[in-house]
């Protein structure tokens, strides 16, 4: 029975990877409660962007919005949820999302750990801004 039960969860894997077809966005890091906004939407080219991670531990978070860094005074942080966003404005070192096409990477690693640590996390997703 064990040896069925077994072979039904592999063939149920096997079964979704082909359905998705091996393309679209990675999996989630089970440290991400949010990414902002979602990969793959539309939003307007002021939209706050950022990440929601766990509550626990606490993280460091690094922005990159279409590859620049986000300098840390200029991110809105909740440390105590772990929410990190960036809004764009003047006098930012973004003005506003760029249109069509934009990607932000978060890296993220505890607190109390140096940044090359094994459990430190990266997530990249696009959305588009009009």
């Amino acid at each position: 029975m064990a040896a069925l039960l077994a072979a039904g969860g592999i063939a149920a894997v096997v079964t979704a990877v082909m359905i998705r077809g091996g393309s679209g966005p990675p999996p989630l890091d089970p440290r991400i409660e949010e990414l902002i906004p979602s990969a793959g939407s539309e939003v307007l080219a002021q939209q706050t962007v950022g990440i929601d991670l766990i509550d626990s531990p606490r993280f460091v978070v690094e922005l990159y919005l279409n590859g620049l860094r986000i300098p840390d005074d200029e991110l809105l942080k909740a440390t105590s949820t772990n929410r990190v966003v960036y809004q764009s404005g003047p006098d930012r070192s973004v003005e506003s999302l760029e249109a069509d096409r934009n990607c932000l990477r978060a890296v993220f690693y505890p607190l109390t750990e140096e940044p090359d640590t094994p459990t430190r996390g990266e997530h990249v997703w696009c959305f588009n801004a009009s």
